[in-house]
């Protein structure tokens, strides 16, 4: 790419050039462009109902893996989990207890982990679609989590968000031990993407100050406005996702 020209004056032979795309394979640019297309799906059909209804399963399966974030944070952080919500309307709540007095920061970091659970998970599974033996490790590893998890976790029993989690465990499982290499790099790719989109589906939520939204409690915590911290998650969302395609597609460590 030729330094001092203007935006406009740059062709798409420069921009190929300059994200590398032009050193891929032709089967390293087709998954490049499938998962593209997933994302930019998953975007338009969330703008409508009748789309909202098509992928929610898919959503839920964010939600879910957002909640474990913020469970995760506070099992680390000396307190216990209690319980995972998941609602018809697409929203989660995790309940949990202190055993002992804890202070704001640790509460900022348990309100933050959700979103930055949701991009790590995602991001691993697009890195483990790169080696056949790993994706089938992984998404083995994914099936029993997510049965483990719910039951312990989620306990409602035969409800909607019990239910679609029983169904995904059961489903990723199915697909790790049924189906040829082919098929679980392409789902372990697709559920990487899901999963890391749910931030950006929902991206009214990291700005949302009213209620109990996790920006809100951060801006609690931290004093600064719940929309820096939201743009500060979002950039950080989006980084992760970025590098994990970087590490995937553009670097030697899978070669």
């Amino acid at each position: 790419m030729i330094i001092g020209k203007s935006f406009v004056d740059y062709s798409w032979n420069d921009i190929v050039q300059w994200l590398k795309i032009d050193t891929l394979s032709s089967a390293d640019r087709q998954e490049l462009l499938l998962l593209s297309m997933i994302a930019v799906v998953s975007l338009a059909l969330w703008q409508r109902e009748a789309g909202r209804e098509i992928i929610r399963p898919y959503f839920i399966l964010g939600v879910f893996f957002h909640e474990v974030g913020h469970a995760i944070a506070v099992l680390m952080l000396g307190g216990k989990p209690i319980r995972i919500e998941l609602n018809t309307d697409n929203s989660g709540r995790t309940k949990y207890r202190y055993y002992r007095k804890i202070n704001r920061f640790i509460e900022a970091i348990v309100s933050a982990a959700g979103f930055l659970g949701t991009s790590i998970v995602g991001a691993l599974l697009i890195l483990a679609s790169r080696n056949p033996n790993i994706t089938n490790n992984i998404l083995i590893i994914l099936g029993i989590f997510s049965l483990v998890i719910t039951i312990v976790w989620v306990r409602e029993w035969f409800g909607y968000g019990f239910m679609t989690m029983i169904f995904w465990g059961l489903i990723i499982l199915a697909i790790a031990f049924r189906t040829p290499p082919e098929v679980q790099k392409f789902m372990i790719q697709f559920l990487g993407v899901q999963i890391s989109m749910i931030n950006f589906l929902n991206i009214g939520y990291l700005f949302k100050k009213q209620g109990d939204s996790d920006v809100a409690e951060m801006e609690k915590y931290l004093f600064l406005p719940h929309w820096f911290w939201g743009i500060m998650v979002t950039l950080l969302c989006v980084a992760i996702l970025v590098q994990s395609i970087r590490i995937t597609y553009f670097s030697n460590y899978f070669q």
